[in-house]
């Protein structure tokens, strides 16, 4: 059913040449239904080229647990509310031990010191802290409210958070909290990121610097990045095999592309996942 799928995608998007050949779209299905095998998981996908606005993915449709990739959600959130009121960037909290909770390598070493969100976004997106990432969400309101902020201000339907780390990561199938599809949050990104005004240009810059200082992406795309092109990236990783990862990317000579990929329900290890990742993510970047 998984194959059929990804294969009718194929077919709904290969009228248009862009971002990939008939020829290259095979391609790709057959690498990723051998990296799927490979995995015992389902991967799902998808390319969004900025310069023609045309998508290529695979099971680009079928919801996939967020993981950490929520978190570049979160600091746009705080971004966008920073645009109206730059205080809420550094009205500070105080860490508390009993609030820290499951990885969190940098505010562990904050506990009863003053932390601002602005910091936490940048624990959160350099080294996916956990705690941070907490923060940043009591910042913005709390799930609900970024879910409302993607759907009225973003017009992302499909995205949604419903609770905070660690159980965020839970992953089980079927159940459609703190889940998205490729599709979604490659084109919400985009509009984020790159396109439409709904962060100010600073804002824009500075989620992208957040996301080019990721230090713990190193095994995924970057490590299949031709020489000379630039990544903002954000990882995840949760329960029952799910792995992802959303990113911009600007090859040398071409206008940039949002790549999201996504595995879960699989039985292989983290070692593994990361290699279908960079093996897929090598095969779009020499077809782009």
């Amino acid at each position: 059913m998984i194959a059929v799928l990804g294969c009718s995608l194929l077919l709904s998007t290969s009228a248009s040449a862009e971002p990939f050949t008939s020829q290259q779209q095979k391609a790709l299905v057959n690498i990723i239904k051998q990296q799927e095998k490979a995995l015992n998981g389902t991967i799902g996908m998808a390319v969004l080229d900025t310069d023609s606005g045309s998508v290529w993915n695979y099971n680009g449709e079928m919801r996939f647990p967020m993981m950490s990739t929520f978190k570049s959600l979160a600091c746009a959130k705080l971004l966008a509310d920073s645009d109206k009121d730059k205080s809420v960037l550094t009205h500070p909290v105080v860490i508390k031990k009993s609030e820290l909770v499951t990885y969190s390598p940098v505010t562990e070493k904050w506990v009863g010191k003053r932390f601002t969100p602005k910091q936490a976004c940048d624990a959160t997106m350099t080294f996916s802290d956990n705690t941070a990432a907490n923060i940043v969400l009591h910042a913005v309101g709390g799930p609900e409210q970024l879910t409302e902020f993607l759907r009225r201000r973003v017009g992302d339907s499909t995205t949604r958070l419903d609770r905070t780390e660690p159980t965020l990561n839970e992953a089980k199938l079927n159940d459609p909290r703190d889940t998205t599809t490729p599709i979604a949050i490659a084109e919400t990104l985009n509009k984020l990121m790159l396109s439409e005004h709904i962060l100010t240009k600073p804002s824009q810059q500075q989620l992208i610097t957040w996301m080019e200082g990721n230090q713990v992406a190193a095994p995924l795309l970057r490590s299949v990045l031709p020489k000379g092109w630039k990544i903002a990236d954000r990882s995840g990783a949760g329960g029952f095999g799910s792995r992802g990862i959303t990113a911009v990317v600007w090859p040398t000579e071409h206008e940039p592309m949002v790549v999201s990929i996504y595995i879960q329900q699989s039985s292989a290890s983290m070692d593994e996942r990361n290699k279908a990742i960079a093996t897929i993510g090598k095969q779009v970047f020499t077809y782009f």
